[in-house]
């Protein structure tokens, strides 16, 4: 089948000049305020004197810097509606399809404005009865409906975010979602480092460029070297990685060279 034509539609509206009649200037010292100021040498002022004066301005014209900083701190849809949205489905014009061939609705403006990287995977999808697919391979279907969730309203069940964490941190690098990215840090740096997950978690951070979970791996690694070098990841990470290794090695090296070094002191 043949892939439809995508047309995005832009507004237009026509700009009319006054023609000098006014001058706008902004008052230095008022950056939230913009005044207007009658030019009397335009045509426009020579009109009759009798012309009502306007009613007085009750308050100042806000400038274009200060609205973005009030529709930022109101919430005009409760995250509740927006995840109920998600859940039911309603209107749904997209397919994500999950490693074991699931389907989770979704909804292609809000994809897209969630994650520029996703919405430009679905721009470019084939469009059948009115509905687009996509699919999400490498991660286990609860991963994928945890991370469609958190496009939606930022909701998340603890739980959920733990048991699929890695892969969320890597879904979040992917399509580009910074705020889940920092959901994923911020737990895993708050205790859910481990002896067993943290060269998983290292190599994922370096992956993902998460400098500051690197560093708090490395230090785990460093303080606890004995254990850790004992577990399966290290092993795994020494058959497939082995330059990982030997970076690790060297920061333990360095570690006891100071230690030593700071009994002379």
């Amino acid at each position: 089948m043949a892939s439809p034509d995508l047309h995005t539609s832009w507004l237009s509206a026509a700009v009319e000049s006054f023609g000098g009649s006014f001058n706008i200037r902004i008052e230095e010292g008022a950056a939230d305020s913009v005044e207007f100021f009658e030019d009397p040498t335009s045509p426009v002022c020579n009109l009759p004197t009798n012309i009502p004066k306007p009613p007085p301005v009750t308050g100042k014209i806000q400038s274009r810097a200060t609205v973005p900083r009030q529709l930022a701190n109101s919430d005009c849809v409760p995250k509740d509606t927006w995840d109920r949205l998600f859940k039911e489905g309603f209107g749904a014009d997209v397919h994500v399809i999950a490693e074991n061939g699931s389907v989770i609705p979704a909804h292609y403006a809000l994809l897209t404005v969630a994650s520029p990287v996703l919405g430009n995977l679905l721009q470019q999808s084939k469009v059948r009865n009115g509905i687009r697919c996509i699919k999400i391979a490498g991660v286990p279907h609860g991963a994928v409906y945890v991370f469609i969730r958190f496009l939606y309203s930022a909701c998340y069940d603890e739980g959920d975010v733990k048991k699929f964490v890695l892969h969320l941190l890597v879904l979040s690098h992917f399509y580009s979602v910074p705020s889940l990215k920092r959901v994923c840090i911020n737990h895993l740096e708050q205790g859910w480092l481990t002896l067993d997950n943290v060269i998983d978690v290292l190599q994922l951070a370096r992956d993902c460029d998460a400098p500051r979970l690197t560093l708090f791996c490395i230090r785990m690694v460093v303080g606890n070297f004995k254990s850790i070098s004992s577990t399966e990841g290290w092993k795994v990470m020494r058959r497939a990685n082995p330059a990982l290794e030997q970076e690790l090695l060297e920061f333990v090296v360095e570690a006891d060279t100071v230690r030593w070094l700071l009994q002379f002191v």
